[in-house]
């Protein structure tokens, strides 16, 4: 169920999906979510650093280094049940609520990255995570289309190296970090 993220971003062009079921109660799952971390992910670092280059042809401002969670907005947290974090391209840089967020019509995109956990009752979950990307004007969507194309395999290897991570984490905890 993706409520929460259909209240923050009902309209979008662009959608990527992935799941996994681990062994561990809602509330431990939740934690291992939002203690994870794009720089955890070594996939995630090597393939940011190959996303930025073609981002600068896109992406205002492209940082030189990976991107990190805290580079998101965070947009809603309902734990153990849903977190919401988002990304609004082709604006300078300000303040974000997830009211402002909801509103905001452009010019650029908006991205909400949702993790959902649904307690399967019987000492597992699923943890599900949905990225949506809505361009708010006729010139975004042509050059996020190219964009998506680009992005969108190295996007979903990138999310299901994170919930492996996560997996991982809350099934072994005593490992820590990757």
């Amino acid at each position: 169920m993706t409520t929460a993220l259909d209240r923050l971003l009902p309209r979008y062009q662009f959608v990527e999906k992935h799941s996994a079921v681990v062994r561990a109660d809602p509330a431990s799952a939740f934690q291992a979510i939002e203690a994870v971390d794009l720089s955890d992910s070594r996939l995630a670092q090597a393939l940011m650093a190959v996303w930025r280059i073609p981002a600068r042809l896109f992406v205002k401002n492209v940082p030189n280094r990976g991107m990190t969670v805290a580079d998101f907005i965070p947009l809603l947290r309902e734990p153990p049940w849903n977190i919401v974090r988002g990304l609004v391209g082709g604006v300078g840089k300000r303040e974000w609520t997830a009211e402002t967020f909801t509103a905001y019509e452009g010019p650029g995109f908006k991205l909400a990255w949702w993790f959902g956990v649904t307690d399967l009752g019987d000492g597992r979950c699923r943890i599900d995570t949905h990225t949506r990307v809505y361009c708010c004007d006729a010139a975004t969507k042509r050059w996020f289309t190219l964009y998506w194309l680009i992005i969108r395999l190295p996007s979903g290897a990138i999310r299901r190296d994170m919930l492996r991570i996560i997996k991982r984490r809350v099934e072994r905890p005593h490992l820590g970090s990757e």
